[in-house]
């Protein structure tokens, strides 16, 4: 018996992405006569490259998908120095009004 492959448009992956969201990639996949797996590379590709790349055959720039690394890990360092920042402001104000308390 020859089984035929399914195609979907990009609405309808975006749309299956989303449901498998929701409701879990496996039970997704078999409401849809895929596998997950299909489903979380179209999960990664869309939030790779948008919906372009979940056209049929599109492959996510090599550079683009490098530049998203390098911003994920970059936002990190920027949140990572900040919570620092906030720590250190928190510990001035306390050292402070103890010495205010003690200078009374």
């Amino acid at each position: 018996m020859e089984t035929k492959k399914k195609r979907f448009t990009i609405e309808q992956k975006v749309d299956i992405v989303k449901e498998a969201e929701q409701n879990g990639f496996t039970e997704s996949a078999h409401k849809h006569g895929i596998s997950a797996r299909a489903i979380y590379r179209w999960k990664d590709k869309l939030v790779g490259g948008g919906t372009k790349a979940l056209k049929y055959g599109s492959k996510i720039d090599p550079e683009l998908k490098e530049l998203r690394i390098e911003n994920e890990r970059l936002k990190k360092l920027v949140a990572k120095q900040a919570l620092y920042i906030e720590f250190k402001e928190e510990l001035l104000k306390k050292v402070n009004q103890r010495q205010a308390k003690n200078n009374k």
